[in-house]
């Protein structure tokens, strides 16, 4: 019995495929078991450094398809996340009532006795406690000129005669 199993062993470290759950020897190249139909690994076993074989038949992804759709996935939201934060450009009129808004803020901040309850943009220039003005230009509509900007009737944001929308006229 012996002399059998040596020729077998030596037949298996030959280059055939044995399977890995019913242990039935298969020919070399063969895909799939003989006996159990189980597919069978086309690398050897206990080799270090190699990654699993990955079989397509399995209905899964390969491990670099998840990093690469990872990558995207980040990506896509670094740059939504930039074009949201960037806020309206300098010159629009947008820009110009925001940097109106924060100097009417910061003026009624500094003054809480005596709020700013119609838009004075000569206030928002002199010079305040700081030395430094709340705006530095006074800010004019890039589409119309002769637009003037107000505050609301809410006395919190600031509207453009021209370019605001009219709410509820």
């Amino acid at each position: 019995m012996p002399v059998d199993k040596k020729p077998a062993v030596v037949v298996a470290a030959a280059g055939q495929n044995v399977c890995p759950s019913c242990r039935a020897q298969n020919e070399i190249g063969s895909l799939m078991c003989k006996r159990c139909g189980e597919i069978l690994s086309s690398k050897g076993k206990g080799k270090k450094g190699q990654t699993p074989e990955f079989d397509a038949t399995e209905g899964s992804f390969h491990p670099g398809c998840w990093v690469a759709i990872g990558a995207m996935m980040l990506a896509a939201v670094l740059f939504f996340f930039m074009a949201v934060r960037s806020g309206p450009k300098p010159g629009t009129c947008e820009y110009n009532q925001g940097h109106i808004g924060m100097a009417v803020y910061k003026y009624n901040r500094a003054h809480p006795e005596s709020k700013m309850t119609a838009l004075d943009i000569d206030a928002l220039m002199k010079p305040g406690k700081s030395g430094k003005p709340l705006l530095k230009d006074r800010p004019s509509c890039p589409i119309d000129s002769s637009a003037r900007y107000e505050l609301d009737a809410d006395g919190a944001s600031v509207v453009c005669t021209r370019c605001s929308k009219k709410k509820g006229r």
